[in-house]
Order: C-alpha cells, then sequence, then structure tokens
C-alpha cells in the first residue's frame, strides 16, 4: 500500500525521476564492507569501515563502538534506541546512518554535529518534528523518514545544496503542505503517499 500510494503520486509530478540512474555516491557507499558487530569487536579498529548493530535488541550503544573512528557506514537498525550517545559525534566521516525501526521519540542531535551525513535513514521512529540544525548536515543527499509522525519542517532543509530525495510516505499530509514543499524543493525527489484533505 505505501508503494502504490507514493508511486501514484510521483508518477503525476515528476516521472523523469524513475530515469535517473543510481548517484556514484551510492555506489560508493554500498561497496563499503559491513561488518557484524561480533566480526568487528575482534577486529583492528582502524580497518573497520562498516559496521551493522542491527536487529540486536538494544536499548543503548556499546561503548566499545566509539573505538571505530574511521567509520563511513552504521546501521543500527531494528533496536530498541531511544537516543544516541554523543560519542557518534566523532565518527567524522560516517556518510550512512541507519536507526529505522527504534524508539526515537526526538530527532537525534547529533546528526547535526556529523557533517560528513549523505544517507540518513531515520523511518519509524516517534519523533513528529527536525530540528533547524539538519542545515548543517551540508552533504545530505537522502533521508528517510517513512512511517514517522512528521508535523512540521525547518525551512533549513531548503539549504541543503546537495540533497536529492526525502521519503515521506506512510505519513498523512494535506495537499497544501505538499504543494509547499514541492515548491520550496523543486530539485529534490519528494515521495508522498496521495494528500489528505482531512490534514487541511
Amino acid at each position: 500500500m505505501k508503494w502504490t500510494f507514493a508511486l501514484i503520486f510521483l508518477l503525476t509530478c515528476s516521472t523523469s525521476l524513475f530515469a535517473q540512474t543510481p548517484a556514484a555516491w551510492k555506489v560508493e557507499l554500498d561497496e563499503v564492507k559491513v561488518y557484524t558487530w561480533e566480526e568487528a569487536k575482534s577486529a583492528d579498529p582502524d580497518t573497520i569501515y562498516g559496521i551493522s548493530l542491527s536487529k540486536l535488541k538494544l536499548e543503548e550503544l556499546p561503548s566499545e563502538l566509539s573505538k571505530f573512528k574511521n567509520l563511513r557506514v552504521l546501521n543500527l537498525h531494528r533496536n530498541k534506541l531511544t537516543k544516541l550517545p554523543d560519542f557518534i559525534c566523532e565518527f567524522k566521516n560516517l556518510e550512512d546512518l541507519t536507526v529505522s525501526r527504534n524508539k526515537l521519540e526526538l530527532f537525534p542531535l547529533q546528526v547535526c554535529r556529523m557533517p560528513s551525513i549523505k544517507r540518513l535513514v531515520l523511518n519509524q521512529n516517534f519523533f513528529e518534528n527536525i530540528p533547524d540544525c539538519i542545515g548543517f548536515s551540508t552533504e545530505l543527499r537522502y533521508l528517510d523518514l517513512y512511517d514517522t509522525p512528521i508535523r512540521s519542517l525547518p525551512n533549513s532543509l531548503t539549504e541543503l545544496k546537495h540533497l536529492e530525495e526525502i521519503d515521506f510516505s506512510g505519513i498523512r499530509f494535506g495537499p497544501t503542505f505538499q504543494e509547499n514543499w514541492i515548491g520550496l524543493l523543486p530539485n529534490v525527489k519528494l515521495i508522498f503517499d496521495a494528500p489528505c484533505d482531512c490534514m487541511e
């Protein structure tokens, strides 16, 4: 159902988007070798560029993770995290952060101190607002907010010159909200479900 509505909306707005080939940054990040946490713990931290702690039922991240200063990819999908530790900000090379399907009630402000982030996946969490400081994530290309109850967006999103795509599917917005943001971000692929007049 999610993709049915999203595809219908996109087809009416910009069919040329589907002809695009994957961006070089996506290909590069997808080629980073991602280790499990058990594999990473027994390796030299300086040699590890990708780690997955997915599906470990974590309520907080292990402090040992802070040793991996060269991380470019970090996958924290499907845990029980309510916040991120401050040491995440020390990952100066981190480009791909996934914290989907967790229990975040507030947008993780640490992201605003990580200017290298290109792909940020925060879907299926509980926060309702994106802070103005997202404008400091100057390299951000892709933002996934699917099925997160977003109610407002900051104008600082318009300052992200490299932004390519935001996934808003699974979130109910009114037609005015959608039209407004399509106008503010004309060069960004915005994935919306069909607008709902009930939100006006």
